[in-house]
C-alpha cells in the first residue's frame, strides 16, 4: 500500500501552528521568525513533504489590486507608487497585478465603480487622499463590497482590513526633539499641516505639541493649509506678523516651499529652525542652503511595498482560513527617519 504523502495540514498539526504560518515558512514569505521557519522546514523534510509547484500555479488565480492615488501632491505619492510597482513586479509570478486610478475632485463614485468592474478588482488599496473626496470614496468602496486596505494615513475608512502608514506620532516626536536640540532659547513654535481632518496630520500635530510641552516650550499656532502653497505663504506671513518671536517651525506635510521662501526673503534662517517632511528636489536645495535644518523622511517606497505585499498575503491567509477575513485584521507602521544635510548629500 502506497504511503500517503505528507501535507501542510500534517505539519501544522504536529507543530500546533496555523496553516498560514506553515505556508509562509515553506515559501520564504515574511511574517514568520527564522527559528519557526527552520522548525517547519526540518519537520517538512522529516515527513517527506514535497511542494507541488505545478498544481499551485494552476490553482492560483489572478489577484487584481485596484490602487487609488490622488493626482495631486506627487512629492509624496510618486515615491509611494514606485514602491508599489516594485513589489507588484516582484510578485508577478504569483499573478499579482496592480492597476492605478489617479483620483481628482471631479471623480465620482460611479467612475470608481465602473473601473473596479473593468479591471475585475479583487482588493482596493486606498492611498491617503483628499478628505473632501471621502464621501465619494466611501460610497464606491461600500458599493463594491471589496476588501479595502488604507495606505499612507489618509481618511479612516470604516471596514478597512489593514492600515499601512508611517508612524505619525513618532514623526511628530522626532520633529519636536530635533527643534529642542537645535534651538538654544526657550521654544516658541508653530506647526504647518494639511488638515486636522486627516488622521495622519492630526496624529503628527498632537504628538509634536505634546513633546514640545515636555521640553518646556509652547506651540503658539497650528496652521492648516489644505496642502496649498498659496495658503501656506499667507499663513506664514500672518504667523510672523502676530508672533514675531517664533524660533521653530514644523511642517508635517510636503507643503514646505512657501515657508522656506518666506524665511529666505526675510533673512530669518538664522533665527528660525525649520524642520520639514519628505525628500524632493526643491527641498534638497533649501536644506543645502541651511534654510531648512532637517526633514522627516517617511519612507513612502517602503510603505508602498508593504501595502502590496500585505494584500498578497491577505489572500493566502484568507485561503488558509477558509475565507475568514478576521484572522488578518492588523495595522502596519513604518518608522520614519530624521534626515539632515549629510543624509541629503
Amino acid at each position: 500500500m502506497q504511503k500517503k504523502r505528507a501535507s501542510v495540514k500534517d505539519i501544522a498539526s504536529q507543530l500546533h501552528i496555523s496553516l498560514s504560518t506553515v505556508h509562509k515558512a515553506l515559501t520564504g514569505k515574511p511574517g514568520v521568525s527564522e527559528a519557526r521557519r527552520a522548525e517547519v522546514l526540518a519537520l517538512a523534510e522529516k515527513l517527506g513533504y514535497v511542494v507541488n509547484s505545478a498544481a499551485q500555479s494552476l490553482a492560483r488565480k489572478n489577484i487584481n489590486l485596484a490602487i487609488i492615488i490622488p493626482k495631486l501632491w506627487q512629492e509624496y505619492f510618486a515615491e509611494l507608487q514606485v514602491g508599489m510597482e516594485y513589489e507588484i513586479a516582484a510578485l508577478a509570478e504569483h499573478k499579482v497585478n496592480g492597476f492605478f486610478f489617479f483620483i481628482t475632485e471631479d471623480t465620482t463614485s460611479g467612475d470608481l465603480l465602473s473601473w473596479f468592474r473593468e479591471i475585475s478588482a479583487d482588493l482596493i488599496l486606498l492611498c491617503s487622499s483628499n478628505y473632501k473626496l471621502s464621501d465619494t470614496i466611501l460610497h464606491a468602496t461600500k458599493e463594491s463590497a471589496l476588501p479595502v486596505f488604507c495606505v499612507g494615513g489618509g481618511e479612516n475608512t470604516p471596514g478597512s482590513l489593514c492600515d499601512i502608514t508611517v508612524d505619525a506620532p513618532l514623526s511628530g516626536r522626532l520633529a519636536a526633539d530635533f527643534l529642542s536640540c537645535a534651538t538654544k532659547t526657550k521654544l516658541s513654535v508653530a506647526v504647518f499641516t494639511g488638515s486636522l481632518n486627516i488622521a495622519v496630520h492630526k496624529e503628527k500635530t498632537e504628538a509634536f505639541i505634546g513633546r514640545i510641552a515636555e521640553c518646556g516650550g509652547k506651540t503658539v499656532k497650528v496652521c492648516e493649509t489644505d496642502d496649498n502653497e498659496e495658503n501656506a505663504y499667507n499663513a506664514v506671513c500672518e504667523l510672523f506678523k502676530n508672533h514675531p518671536d517664533i524660533n521653530g517651525i514644523y511642517i508635517c506635510t510636503s507643503t514646505s516651499r512657501s515657508v522656506c521662501r518666506y524665511l529666505e526673503e526675510n533673512n530669518l534662517q538664522k533665527k528660525v529652525s525649520l524642520i520639514g517632511t519628505d525628500v524632493f528636489s526643491e527641498l534638497r536645495s533649501y536644506m543645502k542652503s541651511g534654510i531648512m535644518k532637517a526633514t522627516i523622511y517617511q519612507n513612502q517606497e517602503k510603505v508602498g511595498r508593504y501595502a502590496v505585499r500585505s494584500a498578497y498575503e491577505y489572500f493566502n491567509t484568507k485561503n488558509s482560513y477558509g475565507g475568514c477575513d478576521k484572522e488578518f485584521q492588523r495595522n502596519i507602521l513604518i518608522s520614519p527617519a530624521l534626515f539632515l544635510r549629510a543624509n541629503i548629500e
